[in-house]
């Protein structure tokens, strides 16, 4: 065997075993890191969306905002929604945006929210924008797993396919994923009222 066909059969080899290799580490790895690793995130939904608006593409920013309702009534109102939220932006002229931190939600058997996103069939980010003169104005991304529920850890976590389902001003109610997470704030000192000092 000659002194080429020796380097090539070794190259081969090690790309053969190169790729093996990658496909096994990309099976193992945590789905939220394969999202991360191909850029398939809920954030990555966002940044479409707003990188059309910022372009003046509504036809874009319409097509990215896939709208889905279990009855006909929610159905006609995320399409208005749609429209109206996208001419909204439009208009404001934005300059720039920030995506804050996720708030992720369990989808399947007892919808909850959950620190864990590998778990999570759905993402609630709040996102600022800041129109033409510098205001800022907070928006809210619903965006979900196109396969839902999402089963998560009893399902293996298979690899997400995230849907931009719906957005709304913070001061709105979400009518895609009905469920809204408040946490309730109680007094340890029963004695106290709001505005005085606990000694």
């Amino acid at each position: 065997m000659s002194k080429r066909l020796r380097w090539a059969v070794v190259l081969g080899g090690a790309l053969v075993a190169l790729g093996v290799g990658a496909f096994l580490l990309a099976k193992t790895l945590p789905v939220d890191w394969r999202e991360r690793l191909t850029g398939k995130t809920p954030e990555a939904e966002i940044s479409a969306y707003l990188q059309a608006i910022l372009s003046q593409d509504r036809q874009a920013a319409i097509d990215l905002w896939e709208v889905q309702a279990p009855d006909p009534g929610r159905l006609t109102r995320l399409e208005q929604r749609r429209q109206q939220v996208t001419d909204e932006l439009l208009a404001l002229g934005m300059s720039e945006f920030t995506t804050f931190q996720p708030q992720w939600w369990t989808t399947c058997c007892e919808p909850q929210v959950t620190c864990y996103s590998r778990s999570a069939g759905g993402a609630r980010i709040q996102v600022q924008v800041l129109d033409s003169t510098g205001m800022p104005r907070i928006y809210v991304f619903d965006i979900f797993a196109r396969e839902q529920p999402y089963w998560g850890d009893a399902m293996g976590n298979p690899s997400r396919d995230w849907v931009l389902r719906d957005i709304y001003a913070l001061d709105q109610e979400p009518l895609f994923w009905r469920l809204v997470y408040e946490s309730n704030v109680k007094w340890l000192d029963s004695e106290s009222t709001v505005g005085e000092p606990v000694d």
